[in-house]
């Protein structure tokens, strides 16, 4: 809609605090006040953190105009608290011109043929990974399901990325490391009040010093590989594309700052949102063990003793659909911000320019308008028909219009990977006595981790070395 159509008025406000509107609520729990405001006054809803003006999107139809609307709707300028951890990647560069070029430079990165040549370096990982857990863990033993997670996707993308195991990344990106700048990001975000940067603050200085440390290593690992060259037989990971990729109409290649900054915006997206859905996936499965034995029924018979080839993943549907059915039900990504770039009209209310959305992903997964049993984990909602009939903006945890995630392909190779393989071999029960809370930051993580007993299934096969075929596509 544009600024000319007639509208009603401003959207309904949820009651907040005086000066500080809905802060507190916020900062509590995110998504359960924009769950209750969504309950009590409808898809679109006012809030106010202290002066800024915050509309929350619960509806599909609302969100695609919010996602679509590029004159309308941009993302958020030099104030988004993410730019102090990913910089202008593609995830949050808000200037169209420099984000259509480094997507054009990157998108052969992400092609069917070069992540079939990932395909390798993740399984190594995901056996890696299961030997570890043979050796750490006797049958009956507690396991934080959610850090192994954590450390497996880390291995993949460290693999895939830069040729090398998490051995040279794991200081940098250690999962206290990742938890500081995270939350900081977050709680910047939804606090206007917060201090400047600049400010000698606690907080503020241990930010500062996980950030050199990330940068001293990615700017290394660029330095080393500039000096190195192009490896003989051309590129072998991504930070080696990265190097080559060329702008089509200049020649020119990527800066080293777009390059530090195209490699964290890569971390994050093949890394802890893979591992936070594969965790909520786990915990579901353990719910519903009629959903479990027919997951292992498909890899049992598709796979016997070995690894999955690609070509196998592509015979195990419904193990994918359970992964989409644990997006659906906990996006890893719930909020995605945008800002309003002028006087507009969305679901027939005026949204002032300079207002903050919020498009709400967990809602709008929720939906009664567009999901049967939308409270219950069904992985049948995403079988052929269903899918094929879905209202296009119903389901979007990769986002949805031109700023579609590049790296979509990546996770979900990655996550039905590691499903297979440890389904597999392991049965995971979760602990009744250990509390289950959702902690939305940037990502949507169980607050208290995920304490889950591991049960190696009977007979099954030891972790195996990974097979020639590993690396071939499907025809």
């Amino acid at each position: 809609m544009t600024t000319g159509q007639q509208h009603n008025g401003p959207a309904p406000e949820a009651g907040g605090l005086p000066l500080l509107g809905n802060i507190v609520d916020f900062r509590k729990d995110i998504l359960d006040a924009m769950h209750q405001g969504w309950k009590a006054h409808g898809d679109l809803v006012r809030y106010r953190l202290g002066t800024v003006v915050v509309h929350g999107v619960s509806s599909p139809e609302l969100a695609g105009e919010v996602l679509t609307d590029s004159p309308s709707y941009g993302k958020l300028g030099p104030d988004n608290p993410l730019r102090l951890i990913l910089g202008e990647g593609l995830l949050t560069s808000d200037d169209h011109e420099s984000w259509m070029r480094n997507r054009r430079m990157m998108q052969p990165i992400y092609s069917k043929q070069a992540l079939s040549g990932m395909f390798r370096a993740m399984v190594e990982s995901t056996t890696e990974q299961l030997a570890f857990m043979e050796r750490s863990y006797p049958t009956g033993a507690e396991v934080d399901v959610h850090g192994e997670m954590m450390r497996v996707t880390l291995d993949i993308v460290s693999r895939c990325m830069f040729s090398t195991d998490v051995s040279r990344t794991r200081d940098a990106l250690s999962p206290e490391a990742v938890d500081v700048a995270v939350n900081y990001a977050f709680d910047r975000l939804q606090n206007p009040f917060s201090p400047p940067t600049t400010w000698p603050t606690p907080r503020n200085r241990r930010f500062q010093q996980v950030m050199e440390g990330l940068d001293g290593m990615m700017y290394g690992l660029i330095e080393e590989r500039r000096a190195a060259g192009t490896p003989e037989g051309g590129a072998k990971d991504l930070l080696d594309m990265l190097l080559a990729a060329r702008d089509a109409d200049t020649g020119q290649g990527m800066t080293d700052r777009e390059l530090r900054d195209e490699i964290i915006t890569t971390f994050a997206a093949g890394h802890e949102t893979t591992a936070v859905t594969l965790t909520w996936a786990f915990y579901l499965l353990s719910q519903h063990r009629e959903i479990l034995r027919r997951a292992q029924e498909e890899v049992d018979r598709e796979l016997g003793d070995r690894m999955p080839t690609v070509a196998d993943l592509q015979r195990m549907p419904y193990l994918l659909q359970i992964f989409e059915e644990a997006l659906r039900m906990y996006p890893s990504a719930p909020i995605v911000p945008r800002l309003a770039l002028k006087d507009t009209v969305l679901g027939g209310h005026h949204v002032p320019k300079g207002s903050r959305i919020l498009v709400n992903l967990f809602n709008i997964h929720r939906h009664p308008g567009h999901w049967t049993d939308a409270e219950r984990f069904d992985p049948g909602h995403f079988g052929a028909a269903e899918k094929k009939g879905r209202y296009r903006f119903a389901y979007m945890p990769f986002g949805a219009g031109p700023h579609l995630c590049i790296g979509k392909h990546f996770a979900l190779l990655e996550a039905h990977l590691l499903l297979a393989a440890l389904i597999r071999r392991y049965d995971f029960r979760h602990i009744p006595s250990h509390r289950v809370v959702n902690h939305a930051t940037i990502t949507l993580r169980p607050k208290y981790g995920m304490a889950m007993t591991l049960h190696e299934r009977r007979h099954a096969p030891r972790p195996a070395a990974v097979p020639v075929a590993a690396g071939t596509t499907a025809d």
